[in-house]
């Protein structure tokens, strides 16, 4: 809760005496809300923190001395060009109103006084800081607006909102009238501080809480979503035995196979009750692949059985760890607990916000092109924005390998690995334009066209962004959308290649 216009009014009436022909020694930045001013009167010196945080808009004195904040920028930096070493004419309240003006002098070279202002608007949300020079012009704000209710721009004339047309309850709240009587200088600004440190003590325990609870729920999730496929494939796995049987009737009853069937219904003959069994087959395979396609589902399951029995298990126990971190940590009750837990989330293997790598621009290396893999086993590169279209197509691809763009459509570019001494099927064409429809902005669509050619004949479009190419040599392909084709290309999770292939 920020303060209301009673309190500011009090905090303003017991700062004035205190900073007003006081000297800015310094303006630091603790954040990007907040400001710290420290004022040199006669002896004594105060630093003064302005606090323009939607939620606790405030200001008053410390009663510490504060550390000296980071290289800062922004406001911060426009505050100290002006008002270092300038004198505090004014501390004061637009009646009625949660906006606090601290009007200074200063010199520029040629020792020619200029008034300047600091507004402090701590009006909770909406609240903001602006440095004025004495034509009422912006020089720097904390947060910018441009919108048709008013323009804080730097360079423009300051247009203050004014105060509220009627004065609410809440406004005439004070709750630190009692401290303000007290005999302690400080005693008003000391209330103020131990509540505040309070409220934002509250606000970080909560903030950090909700930071792990959701690393603890994705890993959790991810951990039970992993469990599912390794169950279903445990319970496919047990089934190898049934496999092998079929693999068998088959055998006996392959006479009877007729081209291009797709099941074939039989008795088991290896059970007392003479069951009827449907055996599906492939129509492409003769019966004889069809037969080895069976033994070599039989021997693939069979051999998958105890290594997927241990990954549930280390599954499971993951699991009922990440529940008990989560357990835990909504109960914590401080920041040292909840900061207790962060190596034991770390050992599970997450990663806290604070070290996953950065979203700016700039700030991690290019993560590489998606890779995945076709039925015939080529690699199928897919690059993830324009830049990386770039890098894949001139700074990846090798002349041979076959480069895969949407026609008509944004979308990334797409490599198909050639191996020296081997072609690219139609298969892993087709795989390749359906990750080049699934990673476009045309995902979902039934039905797209794909040109292709060899990247030897791909070149940059000049003058464009990066990017844009002109290609030739290309063959158009026609894709009708096979949802169990791009199924089995997402089945794996792709690699993250943060080097070129």
């Amino acid at each position: 809760m920020s303060l209301s216009t009673a309190e500011i009014e009090a905090v303003v009436r017991d700062l004035r005496p205190k900073l007003e022909k006081g000297r800015i020694e310094r303006i630091d930045q603790q954040d990007r809300t907040k400001l710290i001013l420290t004022v040199r009167n006669g002896p004594a010196r105060y630093w003064l923190l302005i606090c323009a945080h939607p939620r606790t808009s405030r200001l008053h004195l410390l009663t510490f001395r504060p550390e000296r904040g980071s290289p800062s920028g922004g406001l911060c930096n426009i505050v100290r060009e002006h008002l270092t070493s300038a004198v505090i004419e004014t501390v004061r309240q637009v009646p009625n109103d949660r906006v606090v003006i601290i009007e200074a002098t200063t010199w520029d070279r040629l020792m020619q006084p200029h008034r300047m202002s600091l507004v402090a608007e701590l009006k909770g949300v909406g609240s903001n800081l602006l440095l004025l020079n004495e034509s009422n012009q912006i020089l720097g704000v904390l947060f910018r607006e441009d919108s048709a209710r008013r323009k804080l721009v730097p360079g423009v004339q300051y247009e203050p909102l004014g105060p509220p047309a009627a004065m609410p309850v809440k406004a005439q709240m004070n709750r630190f009238a009692q401290a303000a009587s007290e005999p302690d200088p400080l005693a008003l600004s000391r209330a103020i501080q131990t509540a505040y440190i309070a409220i934002e003590t509250a606000g970080e325990l909560e903030s950090l809480r909700l930071d792990l609870l959701t690393v603890l729920k994705a890993g959790l999730k991810s951990r039970r979503s992993r469990l599912n496929n390794v169950l279903k494939d445990l319970r496919a796995a047990e089934g190898a035995e049934t496999i092998r049987r079929k693999g068998e009737l088959l055998k006996i009853a392959l006479h009877t196979v007729q081209p291009r069937q797709d099941r074939l219904v039989l008795e088991d003959l290896f059970d007392p009750a003479r069951p009827q069994v449907t055996i599906e087959l492939n129509p492409v395979l003769s019966p004889e692949e069809n037969i080895g396609w069976l033994f070599h589902q039989y021997r693939k399951a069979k051999a998958g059985r105890d290594r997927l029995a241990v990954r549930a298990s280390e599954t499971e126990r993951e699991i009922a760890l990440l529940e008990e971190l989560a357990a835990v940590t909504e109960n914590a009750r401080s920041l040292d607990e909840l900061a207790a837990l962060k190596p034991r989330i770390r050992k599970a293997g997450l990663a806290l916000p604070e070290e996953r790598p950065s979203k700016r621009r700039g700030a991690q290396a290019p993560r590489g092109p998606r890779v995945f893999r076709s039925a015939e086993g080529l690699d199928i590169l897919v690059a993830r924005n324009r830049n990386e279209n770039d890098r894949l197509t001139f700074g990846i691809a090798r002349g041979n390998d076959y480069w895969m763009h949407l026609l008509t459509w944004p979308g990334p570019h797409v490599v198909i690995r050639k191996p020296p001494d081997k072609s690219v099927s139609q298969e892993s064409l087709l795989d390749a334009a359906h990750l080049a429809v699934y990673f476009s902005k045309i995902r979902g669509a039934g039905y797209a066209q794909v040109a292709y050619t060899q990247c030897k004949n791909v070149r940059r479009m000049k003058g464009a962004p990066r990017g844009k190419v002109n290609y030739a040599h290309a063959t158009t392909l026609q894709v009708r959308i096979e949802q169990a084709r791009i199924e089995r290309l997402m089945k794996g999770t792709p690699e993250q290649t943060e080097k070129a292939p």
